[in-house]
């Protein structure tokens, strides 16, 4: 995410009212593996899953990664709600708090296991790299303390 485009993200979910500092690190961090053409790709075959076979796709959607069934609770059967949001930075924002909500861990170790499942030394670094980023304001905005 370029830094103008962070800064907005940031100040989108500050004003909304708290942030969740451990969702943002985990959109940031996913955001270094994926990048949009990918996430055009997941959306095409979601649509194709849920469209030619009937079924709920099984696979993950957005720049926060978090499975299909989250943006369905969230979004239910409207299709093109759910599918617009996967685009938007602060509806992934959501979806991830919901998915962090629903799943609470006793510990970042095995919040980061049941997010990810066997998470990659790179994958740690740049978690904690990015949560460490969420004690510095940026354009004077500070985004800390979680929901």
């Amino acid at each position: 995410m370029r830094r103008l485009k962070l800064a907005n993200f940031i100040h989108q979910i500050h004003s909304a009212g708290k942030t969740n500092t451990v969702a943002v690190a985990l959109i940031l961090t996913e955001m270094r593996f994926r990048g949009p053409l990918f996430r055009v790709c997941e959306v095409a075959y979601a649509l194709w899953i849920l469209f030619a076979t009937g079924r709920e796709p099984t696979l993950t959607l957005g720049t926060c990664q978090v499975s299909f069934s989250y943006w369905r609770q969230r979004f239910g059967s409207n299709h093109f709600e759910l599918f617009r949001a996967v685009f938007d930075d602060v509806e992934n924002y959501e979806v991830c708090c919901l998915f962090l909500r629903t799943n609470s861990r006793n510990s970042l170790k095995e919040m980061l296991l049941c997010y990810n499942g066997s998470p990659s030394v790179l994958y740690v670094t740049l978690f904690f790299r990015n949560l460490a980023l969420g004690h510095i304001p940026i354009n004077g905005i500070p985004f800390f303390g979680e929901q």
